[in-house]
C-alpha cells in the first residue's frame, strides 16, 4: 500500500476560491453546475449523504488540457447543507490517471464524514489497471490510498459503522467477485498467517460471478449481490449473499437465488436498497423469457419475502418492462417500483411511466396492471430514480421527447399512488441529459447529479436538490 500518494494537488485546489460557487437552486432552468470546464467529459457523478446533511459529489473527467497522463482522472466536490461548494469549484482531483475509458466505480461516507472512493487505477502500472481505495477527509486532504488488487473491474465499497471498509470488484481473470476489508487506516483487516492480505473470494467452477451490488448492514456486515452465468452466452442470474464482520457467509454457501428462472439482461447489474433492518429489496428486468420486471425481498436471515424468482409488477403481457428503479417503506414492510413501460417488446414504439406497490408479502396493490403515470407515446424514459420520504415515494427519470432535448421530471405519490406532487420539472433546461444519480439526507431532502452535453463540446455534471415537498432548493 502506498500512503499519502498526492495530497499537493488537492491542497492547491482548496486555495483557490472555496466557497465561492454554489447553493441550491429553486428553477429548473438554472441547476447548478458542479463540474464544467469547457471541452471537457466529465461524467458518472455518483452522491453520498454525510450524516450532518453536507453531501459528497465525485465524478471521472477527462481534460483536454489536463496534466498528462490523459485519462478520465477522479474527481470530489464536498458541499455544505445550503449547497454552497467548500473546495474551489470544479472540485479537488483526487487521482490523475491515464486509464482513457470509464467504469463503474464506488463513493461512501464512513461514520467520521470522510469520503471512501474506489476506481480502476493505472498510476503505479499503466500497462495494468489495479483497483485502488482512497479515503478523504472533510478538508480535501488525503489520508491513505490502498492498492487493494492488480486486476480488476467495476469496484464498488461498503463503509461499516467502525469506521472500516468493505472493497469489492469483479476478477475477469478469474471469473469471481473478490472482497477486501480495509480498516480505518486502509490497511487489511483479513490476513494469511504470515501476513498477506487475504481476499474473500466469491466463485463457482465452470461459472462466472460478476458483482452487482454492495452495501453495509448496520450490524457491521455486508450484502453482496453478484451476476451467475456460464460465460457471454449463458443466462444471467442474481445471487446475494451476506458477509459477516469476521467473514462468514451468513446466508449459506450455496447464497441466496434472488432471480434464475430466466436471464437478465447482458451488462445489466442490478442494485438493491437496504431495509433497515439486515435485509435487501432487489428489482430487475428479464429478458428471457419475456421483458418483465421484477422484484424480491430478502429477509435479514435470508429467506424470501416474496415467491422464489419475485413477484412480476405487472400481469399484462401484450406490453412490457424494463429498467426498474425501487423504494421501500420500512415502517409497512411496502415496496414500491417505477418502471418504463413498453407497447410491445418487439417494435418499442412507445414508452410511458408505470408504478406498483407491494406489500410486504408480495402482493400487488395498484391493480394487477400497476398505475399509469405517463402514458405510452414516442418518447424516450430512461435512468429512473426513486426515494422513500416520509408520507411517500418520489421518483425521478429522464424524459426525451422524440426528436427534442431531454428534461428530468419527478413526481410523488402517497401510499395509495395518488399524486401527492403532480409531475413537476427537475431541469428544463434544453441539452442531453444523461446518468441521472440520486441520494436522500435525513431531513427528506433529495439531491440528483447527473451529466449533460456541454455549450462546448463535452459534458458537464449538474446537481438539483429537491424538498420533500417537491420544491426545488434548500429546506
Amino acid at each position: 500500500m502506498s500512503r499519502h500518494l498526492s495530497s499537493a494537488t488537492l491542497t492547491l485546489a482548496l486555495c483557490l476560491c472555496a466557497n465561492a460557487w454554489g447553493q441550491w437552486s429553486a428553477d429548473p432552468q438554472n441547476n447548478s453546475p458542479v463540474a464544467n470546464v469547457p471541452g471537457a467529459a466529465q461524467v458518472q457523478p455518483q452522491i453520498a449523504a454525510r450524516a450532518n446533511g453536507e453531501w459528497w459529489i465525485s465524478w471521472l473527467a477527462l481534460h483536454p488540457q489536463g496534466t498528462p497522463p490523459r485519462g478520465y482522472d477522479v474527481y470530489l466536490q464536498r458541499l455544505g447543507a445550503d449547497g454552497k461548494e467548500q473546495f474551489a469549484h470544479q472540485g479537488i482531483q483526487v487521482a490523475n490517471l491515464g486509464v482513457g475509458w470509464t467504469e463503474d466505480y464506488g463513493l461512501a461516507n464512513d461514520p467520521q464524514g470522510n469520503a471512501v472512493l474506489t476506481f480502476q487505477d493505472d498510476r503505479i502500472n499503466p500497462a495494468q489497471r489495479a483497483i485502488t481505495a482512497t479515503k478523504v477527509d472533510a478538508a480535501g486532504t488525503l489520508l491513505w490510498n490502498a492498492l487493494t488488487a492488480h486486476s480488476g473491474h467495476a469496484p464498488h465499497v461498503a463503509t461499516l459503522p467502525d469506521g472500516q471498509s468493505l472493497v469489492g470488484w469483479s476478477a475477469d481473470t478469474e471469473n469471481t467477485v473478490r472482497l477486501r476489508k480495509l480498516d480505518a487506516l486502509g490497511q487489511p483487516v483479513w490476513r494469511t498467517p504470515t501476513g498477506t492480505p487475504l481476499d474473500f473470494i466469491l466463485a463457482e467452477p465452470n461459472f462466472t460471478y460478476v458483482l452487482a451490488d454492495l452495501q453495509a448492514a448496520a450490524d457491521g456486515s455486508v450484502i453482496v449481490s453478484f451476476v451467475r452465468s456460464r460465460g457471454f452466452s449463458g443466462d444471467k442470474h442474481l445471487y446475494a449473499n451476506k458477509i459477516s464482520p469476521s467473514g462468514q457467509l451468513l446466508w449459506g454457501p450455496a447464497h441466496v437465488k434472488v432471480f434464475e428462472a430466466g436471464s437478465l439482461q447482458q451488462g445489466n447489474f442490478p442494485r438493491f436498497v437496504a431495509d433497515g433492518s439486515g435485509g435487501a429489496v432487489f428489482a430487475w428486468y428479464s429478458v428471457a423469457p419475456q421483458l418483465q420486471v421484477f422484484a424480491q425481498h430478502v429477509t435479514a436471515n435470508g429467506q424470501l419475502a416474496f415467491a422464489p424468482n419475485g413477484v412480476p409488477v405487472s400481469a399484462n403481457l401484450q406490453q412490457a418492462r424494463v429498467s426498474p428503479t425501487v423504494a421501500y417503506q420500512p415502517a409497512t414492510g411496502e415496496t414500491t417500483l417505477f418502471w418504463t413501460e413498453l407497447d410491445n417488446a418487439l417494435a418499442q414504439n412507445r414508452r410511458g411511466l408505470y408504478a406498483q406497490k407491494l406489500d410486504a408479502r408480495g402482493a400487488r396493490q395498484w391493480g394487477e396492471n400497476g398505475r399509469e403515470l405517463a402514458p405510452l407515446g414516442l418518447q424516450s424514459i430512461t435512468d429512473l430514480r426513486s426515494q422513500t420520504v416520509a408520507d411517500g415515494t418520489l421518483a425521478f427519470w429522464v424524459q426525451t421527447p422524440h426528436g427534442q432535448p431531454g428534461t428530468i421530471q419527478g413526481i410523488k405519490l402517497d401510499a395509495a399512488g395518488a399524486p401527492l406532487c403532480p409531475q413537476f420539472a427537475v431541469s428544463s433546461r434544453a441539452a442531453a441529459k444523461s446518468r441521472l444519480v440520486s441520494a436522500s439526507a435525513a431531513s427528506g431532502q433529495t439531491l440528483l447529479a447527473w451529466e449533460e452535453q456541454g455549450a462546448s463540446q463535452g459534458s458537464d455534471i449538474y446537481l438539483q436538490s429537491v424538498r420533500s415537498d417537491c420544491k426545488l432548493g434548500g429546506q
